[in-house]
């Protein structure tokens, strides 16, 4: 009988991690850079550890093709963040932007069905831009096309949403119309990378039970939860238990992946499903600790690790065979590509100036959560040319880093503020009340 022992100096690399996870937003809150989104320095701080000879070693080997890939410890973690990141992106998929809201009488726009029409226009635009990508899909043409619109259309909801509650725009038109796309473009692209997985057969062997046996869960909890009250049950009846909310979130989540692996359609959708479910099954006062294990701990883990990936794929691509002319003009092909498919925005120039038109643009183009999965998707399959994986991942860090700064920066939101907001009149500034005329003025 063979025993494998455990080594504490295994944990050399939990530490790094953690420690960088720590050390980060100290660093922001000193240099009062909070504007920057954590995400993007915790990436970029996964490719410095990749590129150190000295902390790689802790985190990759060289596979038989001579690729460094992670060690199965780092991949576990990364699997583990990657389900617990989307699961926090479905837990906080906020489907209230859906419900009918008032027509903004003033500027005859409907943010629901704005927002909707955008996105199927920007959908089209996608679909034939992907076209002009043709050259770099190796497989089913159809599938690659529709993988490359997923991508020039999606946006990062978990990073957009929080940004207009952030910045007071949550109770504007163009911050409710902002929202409701990002949410309508995150839960399409999910949904639709999903059946792509299923198409491409990304999953071995799949089983079609397994798959079966989630949608039937599905929809019996949601059946299930007209008639029972699980708020109560968890509140109330067992609220002895500690922690049992947790426990029993956990269990959904870990059974949500493993299932969905077992069904074809890996774990993306799974996790973000079973974020969902949870959301559905008791209010927000019970789910407090899981923004503490996810954003606390694995999250931050899953980004470095992210950034670890793209280091490992760099120093991999160090003969220069990446970064040719070729190369560099599809970068630039791919950005432009993701701004020009966006220009249905341009629409709102008939309701809003330029200044404001322009940054809600840009900031529907912060991505992440999609470039990471055609990666998955594109290194299993082959569907897709290996330049164009790692393209999207580094645009994805720009759109994550400049259009959110530009969008919490700029001064003509404050004008948006104004919208919906009653105005508050001190008496001792004014000589008398100010005139429904001028009052106007102020819109």
């Amino acid at each position: 009988m063979i025993l494998t022992t455990f080594s504490v100096q295994s944990l050399w690399p939990l530490a790094l991690l953690v420690g960088v996870a720590v050390i980060i937003p100290v660093l922001l809150s000193i240099f009062k850079l909070k504007i920057i989104p954590s995400l993007v320095i915790e990436i970029i701080a996964g490719i410095v550890i990749a590129v150190i000879p000295f902390t790689r070693e802790l985190f990759a080997v060289r596979n038989e093709e001579g690729i460094f890939v992670l060690n199965s410890f780092p991949e576990g973690l990364y699997v583990i963040g990657m389900s617990i990141m989307l699961f926090m992106s479905g837990f906080e998929t906020d489907f209230s932007v859906f419900k009918r809201r008032k027509k903004d009488e003033q500027r005859h726009l409907n943010v629901v069905l704005c927002a909707t029409i955008l996105y199927i226009l920007i959908i089209g635009l996608s679909i034939g831009v992907g076209y002009l990508f043709k050259s770099y899909i190796k497989g089913d043409l159809v599938i690659g096309i529709a993988i490359l619109a997923v991508f020039f259309s999606s946006t990062f909801a978990s990073l957009v949403v929080p940004l207009v509650h952030d910045y007071d725009l949550a109770e504007t038109t163009i911050g409710q119309l902002i929202a409701t796309y990002s949410t309508l473009s995150e839960l399409c692209s999910i949904i639709a990378l999903s059946v792509v997985m299923i198409l491409l057969g990304v999953s071995h062997n799949p089983n079609y039970i397994a798959l079966i046996i989630i949608i039937v869960v599905y929809i019996l909890i949601f059946i299930v939860k007209k008639f029972i009250k699980v708020d109560q049950i968890f509140g109330k009846k067992l609220h002895g238990i500690v922690h049992l909310t947790t426990r029993v979130t956990i269990l959904i989540l870990l059974l949500a992946v493993l299932l969905s692996d077992m069904g074809g359609v890996e774990y993306i959708l799974g996790a973000f499903l079973s974020g969902m479910i949870i959301k559905a099954l008791w209010p927000d006062k019970h789910t407090n600790k899981l923004e503490t294990i996810g954003y606390g701990f694995f999250v931050p883990l899953f980004y470095i690790l992210v950034g670890v990936k793209v280091g490992l794929f760099i120093i991999d691509t160090n003969t220069g065979d990446f970064f040719t002319l070729d190369t560099l003009l599809l970068f630039g092909m791919t950005f432009v590509a993701m701004l020009l498919v966006r220009l249905p925005f341009l629409y709102l120039l008939r309701y809003y100036k330029v200044n404001t038109v322009i940054p809600s643009l840009l900031v529907t183009t912060s991505t992440i959560i999609v470039a990471i999965a055609i990666e998955h998707i594109s290194k299993e399959s082959g569907l897709l040319d290996e330049k164009l994986a790692p393209i999207f991942i580094i645009i994805s860090l720009i759109t994550c880093l400049i259009p959110p700064i530009l969008f919490a920066n700029h001064n003509e939101f404050s004008e948006a503020r104004l919208e919906q907001k009653d105005y508050i009149i001190e008496l001792s500034d004014f000589d008398e009340i100010p005139s429904e005329h001028e009052q106007n003025d102020f819109s």
